[in-house]
């Protein structure tokens, strides 16, 4: 590999979910579903490497993010642990986590969070995952890792969209 395609390399590992960049000769191998959001966080990151490594004295011109954008925009949807669930509405919570996408599970993993309540919940040839908000335009995608939806830096291999009923908390 050329000391120019490791930083290559590393952005498509840490922005698209592209375990390699070497031609593998399978298209289930090759051929990637990336989001609109990953790239444009690639593609900053690629500029800012470019604007580092020929002038060290320069500021980035854009922002490299930490993890992809609707994981890190806020979002009235998201609710506080403990914060009792409204009943007769739907609700949407991740389980199975882990901090690693790579970690080998010996038991369940951690509770994730619980998004609602809900109008909607739209799946998209199992890759893309929306949720809209009750009572107004809120909006959430879900962003897919593999086999598991990737939220605030935790993976999780599992999710369950439900009815609170009277004690549901989230």
């Amino acid at each position: 590999m050329k000391p120019l395609d490791q930083p290559f390399a590393a952005i498509a590992r840490e922005h698209l979910n592209i375990k390699t960049l070497l031609p593998r000769r399978s298209d289930a191998l090759d051929f990637h579903n990336v989001a609109v959001w990953q790239v444009e966080a690639a593609l900053k990151a690629a500029f800012d490497a470019g604007v580092l490594s020929t002038d060290k004295n320069a500021e980035p011109q854009g922002v490299q993010p930490a993890k992809p954008a609707p994981a890190t925009k806020p979002s009235p949807l998201l609710l506080p642990k403990g914060t009792s669930l409204m009943p007769g509405k739907m609700y949407l919570r991740l389980y199975h986590g882990r901090t690693d996408p790579e970690q080998e599970m010996d038991d369940w993993g951690f509770t994730g969070p619980t998004f609602g309540p809900l109008t909607s919940y739209i799946h998209t040839y199992c890759s893309t995952f929306r949720i809209n908000g009750d009572g107004d335009t809120s909006e959430v995608w879900l962003e897919k890792h593999g086999d598991m939806i990737r939220w605030s830096d935790c993976f999780y291999g599992d999710m369950e969209v439900f009815i609170a009923g009277t004690n549901d908390k989230a």
